[in-house]
């Protein structure tokens, strides 16, 4: 939300970011309900992957989760992006 609001490059990652944010409840089940719009974005199928994100989780189809691994693993590129340079788990 601390995009400008008049920048208009911005405002379209704002309406991507933001326009799909749904809060949502478990069921009784402890179950998720997803919208056809946010599983047609995501091309969420059976198999999906819950990754961790501190205060929230993302969801991903399996097999571009798979890929983002793939990728991450496969760059010789060891640097941290800026501002992570003091990061510790």
């Amino acid at each position: 939300m601390g995009f400008p609001s008049l920048d208009r490059q911005a405002s379209l990652w704002k309406r991507l970011l933001v326009g799909f944010a749904e809060e949502v409840e478990l069921d009784a089940a402890g179950r998720v309900l997803i919208s056809p719009e946010l599983r047609t974005f995501a091309a969420l199928e059976k198999r999906v992957m819950m990754v961790g994100q501190g205060s929230h989780f993302e969801i991903w189809n399996l097999e571009a989760w798979n890929k983002q691994l793939e990728q991450l693993t496969t760059q010789n590129n060891n640097t941290l992006p800026p501002g992570m340079e003091n990061f510790s788990l």
